[in-house]
C-alpha cells in the first residue's frame, strides 16, 4: 500500500473518529444538560418512550401503559391500572354518583402540571364542594386527536358508563392520527431529538416553514383528511352518546400564546358551527382567560400548556356549563 493510499485511509479514519467523538459529546450534553425538565421536545420524547405503547384498538393509535410512572417536565406522573393519569376508578360506580368522563390530549392529561393543577382535578373539587357525589375521570393522553379520543371511548372506556362525556378540543385535533417514528436515531438518542427540535425552529425562523398560526389554519382547509376524519368521528360520537342517553359536551381550549385579540377565532368559529349543527353544547374557554397575561397561564416560561391558574379558570367555566346538563336530581348537590 503506497503512502498516498495510507494517508487517505488515515484521513477517513480520523474524520470518522472525530465525528463519533463529536456525536458522543453531543449525546452527553443532551443527557446531562437538556434533561433538567425544561426541554419540551426531550421531555415529551421521554414520556412517549416510557409511558406509551401502540394500542391494539384500530384507530386509537397509542395509549398509556397501565401502572407506569415517572417525572416529566419536573412533575410526577403516575398512570393508573386503566391507563390514565388519574386515581383508581372502579368500573362499577357508587350508587347515587354522577360520573363525568373527560376525553382529550395533553391539555386534558395535564402536561407539565402537578396532579392537583390538572383541570379535571380542579373540576371535581369544585363539583364536590358541598357533597362528594361527582366523579371526574381523566382519560387524556398526549398527542391524541379527536378521532383517537372518540374511538377510545366507544371501544373501551364506555364500560365506565359516564352520565356526561366532555370532549376537550384543541386546535391541533384536526391533525391526522400520529404514527410512531421508525427512525433509529430519533428512537434512541437524546441528541437526535435535541437537534430535530432546533432544526424545526431554524426552518420556521429563517427558511419559510409555516409558523404555528398558518400551520393550524392549513389543518382546516376543506379537504384536509385529518379535519374530515375529526368531523366524522365527532358525528359518530354524538350518535353513540345520544343512543345511550349520555350527555356530550365539547369544550374548546384556546391556544395560549396570544389571547387578546385571539388570532385563531376563525378556526374556533368553524369548529363551533360543526359541533352545534350536531346539537351538541359547545363551550369556548377563551372568555375565561382572555383578560389574563398569556405567560401567566403557562406551565413553564417556554411551554404554553395550561398551569394551575389556567386550570382553575377552565374548571370554573366548565362547571357552570355542566350544571345546565345535569338532571334536577343531581343539581341539588351543587
Amino acid at each position: 500500500m503506497d503512502t498516498k493510499t495510507k494517508n487517505a485511509i488515515f484521513g477517513i479514519f480520523s474524520i470518522a473518529i472525530s465525528l463519533i467523538v463529536a456525536a458522543g459529546l453531543l449525546e452527553l450534553y443532551a443527557c446531562l444538560i437538556e434533561t433538567d425538565g425544561t426541554n419540551f421536545d426531550i421531555e415529551m420524547w421521554r414520556y412517549a418512550k416510557d409511558l406509551k405503547r401502540a394500542s391494539d384498538i384500530p384507530g386509537v393509535g397509542h395509549e398509556h401503559i397501565p401502572g407506569k410512572n415517572g417525572v416529566y417536565m419536573g412533575v410526577p406522573i403516575t398512570i393508573n391500572s386503566a391507563g390514565w393519569r388519574d386515581r383508581e376508578h372502579s368500573v362499577q360506580k357508587e350508587n347515587g354518583a354522577i360520573r363525568i368522563m373527560m376525553l382529550g390530549d395533553s391539555l386534558t392529561f395535564g402536561w407539565g402540571a402537578r396532579p392537583e393543577d390538572v383541570t379535571s382535578f380542579r373540576l371535581e373539587r369544585l363539583l364536590n364542594a358541598k357533597e362528594n357525589r361527582f366523579e371526574v375521570i381523566n382519560t387524556g393522553i398526549g398527542n391524541a386527536n379527536t378521532a383517537m379520543e372518540a374511538t377510545y371511548f366507544m371501544k373501551k372506556a364506555y364500560v365506565y358508563k359516564p352520565e356526561i362525556v366532555v370532549l376537550n378540543y384543541f386546535v391541533n385535533d384536526a391533525e391526522p392520527t400520529p404514527r410512531r417514528t421508525k427512525n433509529f436515531f430519533l428512537e434512541h438518542f437524546y441528541s437526535a431529538v435535541f437537534i430535530a427540535g432546533r432544526f424545526d425552529v431554524l426552518m420556521r425562523t429563517f427558511f419559510g416553514k409555516a409558523d404555528w398560526q398558518q400551520y393550524y389554519r392549513d389543518l382546516y382547509q376543506e379537504n384536509q383528511p385529518g379535519w374530515l376524519v375529526a368531523q366524522s368521528s365527532l358525528k359518530e360520537l354524538a350518535n353513540y352518546c345520544k343512543a345511550r342517553n349520555i350527555k356530550l359536551i365539547v369544550v374548546n381550549y384556546p391556544e395560549l400564546h396570544e389571547l387578546s385579540p385571539y388570532p385563531l377565532q376563525d378556526i374556533t368559529s368553524v369548529v363551533a358551527s360543526k359541533v352545534k349543527a350536531l346539537g351538541i353544547p359547545f363551550l369556548d374557554l377563551l372568555p375565561s382567560v382572555e383578560n389574563q397575561a398569556p405567560k401567566s397561564l403557562w406551565v413553564t416560561k417556554t411551554d404554553s400548556h395550561p398551569n394551575g391558574k389556567a386550570a382553575g379558570l377552565y374548571a370554573d367555566a366548565i362547571m357552570k356549563v355542566l350544571v345546565t346538563q345535569i338532571s334536577d336530581d343531581f343539581r341539588r348537590f351543587l
